[in-house]
């Protein structure tokens, strides 16, 4: 196969570099031919992966993080909607989330996946913002999860201890807002803390946000958390870890294909580790939308 390799160097703390020479090795040593692409800034890999998912390849390689997937995929989705070629997703990052609903744990498996050349078809998320759109293939959230991102993100000078930091400031500052959401046609209203919209099971790495979620099933799982104090958002924190926050009673979760949410204020979104647009929000399923390997 001819492959393009788009890598962040920078991802998993640095180790982004060091694992695209030894993948671009292990892949060449398969009889593969590839080539690699380094970002060299934000959005760099949505430029290029636009413009290269209609060039001569038999599949585009996302070396890096959750965040890699996200620019790589909106990339290939801007530069041709039909997806003509397979994704394949090479770990290189700090959490991963993605990668895990594969099985891959390490990116030697990545490899293995990627050189049988066997792919599977995959759901995607879409969401349509007022001033933006985009899709995700991991997780969009918003509310207090996605606030503590933005304000890790403030302290990433600080290294691994920023998402501790971001925690700490926002639970301290913990209000509920008003939400108002529709799932399937179906009306709700609620006083809610935060909302995680799930296509994969897990984010941050190997918290379990969405124990039954399918990345091939056509649905979305959703993941409502309502208000609640602070001294029991900290005790359900660790719970995700296990998956056993569903059991809580200021929890509720949902499956569905279209949904649409309302807050007031504004609150800011996460798609895949991301931070880019706000509320208010329509969010559907595109089933089996793009081939990865695996």
């Amino acid at each position: 196969m001819k492959l393009l390799m788009l890598s962040n160097p920078l991802a998993g703390r640095r180790r982004g570099l060091a694992v695209a020479e030894k993948s671009l090795e292990m892949l060449r040593q398969r009889g593969h031919t590839v080539e690699n692409i380094f970002s060299d800034r934000p959005g760099h890999l949505v430029e290029v992966a636009a413009k290269e998912v209609n060039g001569a390849w038999d599949g585009i390689i996302a070396l890096g993080g959750d965040g890699t997937l996200f620019e790589v995929i909106n990339g290939m989705m801007k530069g041709n909607p039909e997806l003509p070629i397979p994704l394949g997703v090479l770990p290189a990052g700090t959490g991963n989330s993605f990668s895990r609903d594969l099985g891959i744990g390490t990116h030697a498996d990545a490899i293995e996946l990627i050189a049988a050349g066997a792919t599977r078809p995959v759901d995607l998320g879409e969401c349509r913002c007022d001033d933006t759109s985009f899709v995700f293939i991991n997780i969009l959230g918003f509310g207090f999860v996605a606030d503590v991102a933005q304000k890790a993100y403030s302290y990433r000078k600080w290294g691994a201890l920023n998402y501790v930091i971001g925690v700490f400031i926002i639970t301290r500052n913990l209000k509920s807002y008003p939400l108002e959401f529709e799932i399937d046609g179906r009306s709700f209203q609620r006083d809610n803390i935060f909302v995680e919209i799930s296509n994969s099971r897990k984010t941050g790495g190997d918290m379990i946000m969405a124990p039954d979620a399918s990345i091939d099933d056509g649905l979305l799982d959703v993941v409502i958390l309502n208000k609640l104090s602070r001294l029991r958002l900290l005790s359900a924190l660790p719970r995700i870890f296990a998956g056993t926050h569903l059991k809580m009673k200021e929890v509720e979760h949902f499956t569905a294909s279209t949904m649409s949410f309302r807050t007031t204020p504004a609150k800011v979104l996460t798609p895949d580790g991301e931070i880019t647009g706000t509320t208010p929000i329509t969010v559907n399923v595109l089933p089996g939308k793009i081939r990865v390997f695996g």
